[in-house]
């Protein structure tokens, strides 16, 4: 994995240049390249995607969605047991005559549409407590915090908490990951904040129980950690591009092969490895009673 220092110090390594104005410059063209490769592709990449849920409130038909939103691409409404799938409709004039139309209240969806921050549902819910399930596309967020390394810290294996001495977690680290030097070689995600000394971790953690580790705690690419040094590379091209050609053609050639494997392996998921196509796929609505079949006749 590359944190936004990793990511500075590669570039300044391929540049031969340490000096404040490129480091500037390249911290510019990494996050602008990250940028460009997420809205390659129709955007259409399965790690800009994310899922949030809420509840339904009585006679409410706005929602709040992510700040960081781009695009919705999907979103449901579960009552009990019952899945709504409601149209999305981005059609303004479109919804002005739904809105006409005057649907009322009630906890089947069927329209949604998206106004700025905001998500309204047709019919408008008739009660509370129905889960809202929105997958979106996230907005990619520019790198620009320094690696935070001050303290140590201890983990357990199999659990999410790590506790600091020494340390100042702040609530902006959630989001970043972090690496402890003495641990399993892995980077989570940071999940939650409590205080200076207690942060905790997306998944559990893996590795033997330490105490007292050193760590890097730092912000990274929302690219595949794969694919974390091809804006680098593609960074380091454009510095060459006037000084040195071969040099320039060289890391931009490393760039594109490695794109050409994001394209391949981390794609937008459609159908599973080992799901059947879903054109041979039977769907049944659930609140259809199956068909009573004659079986006098069969033999």
């Amino acid at each position: 994995m590359k944190t936004y220092t990793g990511a500075i110090t590669f570039y300044q390594s391929l540049t031969n240049n340490v000096e404040t104005a490129n480091t500037t410059l390249g911290a510019d063209l990494i996050n602008s390249f990250i940028r460009k490769y997420c809205v390659s592709n129709g955007g259409k990449w399965w790690f800009l995607e994310k899922v949030t849920t809420q509840s339904t409130v009585a006679s409410q038909q706005a929602y709040t969605i992510p700040q960081s939103t781009r695009k919705i691409v999907d979103l449901y409404v579960t009552v009990g047991t019952t899945v709504y799938s409601p149209i999305a409709v981005e059609d303004p004039a479109l919804w002005k005559r739904i809105l006409q139309s005057q649907l009322g209240t009630s906890d089947r969806a069927e329209f949604y549409y998206r106004q700025g921050s905001q998500v309204l549902l047709a019919p408008t819910p008739g009660s509370s407590g129905n889960t809202i399930t929105i997958r979106t596309r996230r907005e990619v967020v520019d790198l620009r915090n320094a690696d935070y390394t001050t303290g140590t810290v201890s983990a357990t294996l199999a659990s999410t908490g790590i506790v600091g001495s020494g340390t100042t977690f702040t609530s902006a680290m959630v989001g970043r990951y972090i690496n402890l030097t003495s641990g399993d070689g892995q980077w989570y995600e940071i999940s939650a904040f409590t205080d200076t000394t207690h942060i905790t971790l997306n998944a559990p953690y893996e590795g033997a129980t330490v105490s007292g580790s050193s760590f890097t705690l730092g912000e990274s690419s929302i690219l595949p950690i794969s694919y974390h040094e091809m804006p680098i590379y593609d960074a380091a091209a454009v510095y060459w591009a006037t000084e040195d050609s071969n040099r320039s053609r060289m890391f931009k050639e490393i760039a594109d092969g490695l794109y050409e494997g994001m394209l391949t392996e981390a794609g937008e998921k459609t159908e599973g490895a080992y799901m059947l196509p879903v054109d041979n796929l039977v769907f049944r609505d659930p609140n259809v009673p199956e068909p009573t079949v004659n079986t006098s006749s069969f033999t």
